[in-house]
């Protein structure tokens, strides 16, 4: 029974180093979402900061100019599309917090398989070091009643 109760420690042991290498990845995994959230927002914050300029800078090719109705749409299609690009950038950050968000849950439910996985493995742990110890334990004491046993035998007189 010892030995089934070793092979059954071992699986136990392998969940567990399974169980690591997830949470190790899904570590990584939280990591490369944070510092792809902090780039969007980086990003996003720049944008902000430099939008009213470039705005202006579109507006003032046209100010204190004559221009046609052609022109004037152009000019107001150009401000759209850079507004549209600010919330592309905003939509990105977005997305990178909701990655990052998913990518803790994940991250949390990865530590729970792994604890719940030591735990099963210090289970095992000690039932097999309590069987080996029984088993150690009665071999000592058959081994104690074999010399008891070899030694209290009448001997046989020579004569």
């Amino acid at each position: 029974m010892i030995h089934q109760m070793r092979v059954l420690l071992r699986v136990k042991e392998l969940k567990q180093d399974q169980a690591f290498r997830t949470m190790q990845t899904k570590r990584q995994q939280l990591e490369a979402a944070k510092e792809t959230k902090t780039r969007a927002e980086e990003t996003v914050a720049e944008s902000s900061r430099t939008l009213p300029a470039r705005e202006d800078a579109i507006f003032g090719d046209i100010l204190g100019a004559v221009v046609d109705l052609a022109t004037i749409d152009e000019t107001f299609g150009r401000v759209v599309q850079l507004e549209r690009s600010h919330t592309m950038l905003k939509d990105q950050l977005e997305r990178a917090a909701h990655v990052e968000h998913r990518a803790e849950g994940e991250l949390e439910q990865s530590r729970t398989v792994y604890r719940a996985a030591v735990k099963v493995r210090d289970k095992y742990t000690l039932l097999t070091d309590d069987l080996q110890l029984a088993a150690d334990t009665e071999s000592e004491y058959r081994e104690e009643m074999e010399v008891e046993d070899t030694f209290s035998r009448p001997r046989g007189r020579i004569e």
